[in-house]
């Protein structure tokens, strides 16, 4: 916040004066100069202030993780991320006047443990945008799509952590819709670049969401250029949120379409939390569902949480058939809040494969087909 400097130099009455009137006449006109500038500057200052904002902000979380996947072995590591993800950036906006406001946001991948920013750059969000209080917001840049910000805030696990589904929708070690579409390349499930949003205003019915076109300028493959379009819609209705997103990414060299939908409900009764959801991926014959029952039980200082996912996949991913394969996973975590901005926590999971799945918790060796993964992790995690 800027700050006016105080002026303690003071003018010296005249040492040899006149007469005594004309020697309080000046002062009594410097001091009321000096308190209707002082009333002025108290009355713009805080204005001036409102006008722009800086604010450099980040998360660090570190953890102990142990992992173990059947036939394999065990992992002891520490994980960066397992409660809310590790980052830092920086954000600005300007108010434009007249309920506009111009925006940006730069934030990059930290890993706590080593000190290294993976990926390099703001590989999480670099977003320009225009903002109006009853128009809604014009967003350009690298942001998520639209359904990985419905079915992420469903996931009490903050998409992170052994917990977490994220594996079941980004990537894993054998065939599914997401592998055959994008291989090992980067894909458009969570994060999409070249992007322009349009958001909705926050507004007294209760809906949110928007609109998102990603242009195809960028190589996601050697030989593929790729874009996306999608919307995502929810609407507030007291305790009860519903909201349902749709996204789909069109391959330039095949001429298919990697297609993601997803809609997802809570209900926020006070002491419990609960949610649910699916997540559909397609892309040519292959077929993924994700399923999600989640339930959040606060008490004080403390959180419980709670989620059962489910992956069941169908058709055939390029030459292999993926029918009856998937996996069930379990998750039970706890946080204490020891402050406003820091906590501490503690995950354990399970994740049981079926057919040739060989999907594995995050962190655990990868295992042969319909093997069983498990793991436990506690830590710290910090805001700023």
């Amino acid at each position: 916040m800027r700050s006016i400097p105080h002026n303690t130099n003071r003018d010296k009455p005249d040492a040899t004066p006149v007469a005594p009137v004309n020697t309080m006449k000046p002062k009594s006109k410097y001091l009321r100069s000096t308190w209707v500038l002082a009333g002025m500057l108290a009355i713009i200052s805080p204005a001036a202030n409102a006008q722009s904002s800086l604010t450099v902000f980040g998360v660090m979380d570190l953890g102990v993780r142990r992992t173990n996947t059947d036939h394999v072995g065990h992992v002891l590591s520490m994980a960066s991320g397992a409660h809310t993800s590790s980052r830092y950036g920086v954000r600005g906006r300007e108010d434009l006047g007249g309920g506009l406001s111009a925006s940006f946001w730069l934030e990059s991948f930290l890993s706590a443990d080593t000190g290294a920013v993976t990926p390099a750059g703001f590989q999480r969000r670099s977003t320009l945008s225009l903002s109006h209080t009853e128009w809604g917001e014009l967003r350009m840049g690298r942001d998520f799509t639209p359904t990985h910000s419905n079915w992420a805030r469903f996931d009490p696990f903050n998409y992170v952590g052994i917990g977490s589904v994220q594996l079941f929708s980004l990537s894993a070690t054998g065939s599914t819709p997401a592998t055959a579409a994008f291989g090992s390349n980067a894909n458009s499930i969570q994060r999409s670049s070249n992007a322009i949003q349009y958001l909705l205003p926050r507004n007294s019915w209760g809906l949110e969401g928007g609109i998102t076109k990603s242009f195809g300028e960028g190589n996601v493959s050697a030989s593929d250029q790729h874009s996306s379009i999608g919307a995502r819609l929810g609407v507030n209705l007291g305790p009860v949120f519903v909201s349902a997103a749709s996204y789909t990414t069109h391959d330039d060299k095949t001429i298919s379409d990697f297609k993601d939908r997803a809609v997802a409900a809570s209900w926020n009764a006070g002491f419990v939390k609960l949610s649910g959801g699916v997540r559909r991926f397609e892309y040519q014959q292959a077929t993924q569902s994700n399923y999600l029952l989640a339930a959040v039980v606060p008490f004080g200082a403390h959180e419980v949480k709670f989620s059962f996912n489910r992956a069941k996949m169908g058709g055939t991913a390029g030459a292999t058939a993926i029918q009856g394969d998937g996996a069930d996973q379990l998750a039970l975590g706890y946080v204490y809040r020891l402050s406003k901005r820091t906590a501490a926590y503690a995950t354990a999971a399970t994740m049981r494969d079926k057919g040739n799945a060989r999907f594995v918790i995050p962190g655990a060796p990868a295992g042969t087909a319909g093997a069983r993964s498990q793991g436990f992790e506690f830590g710290m995690n910090h805001e700023f």
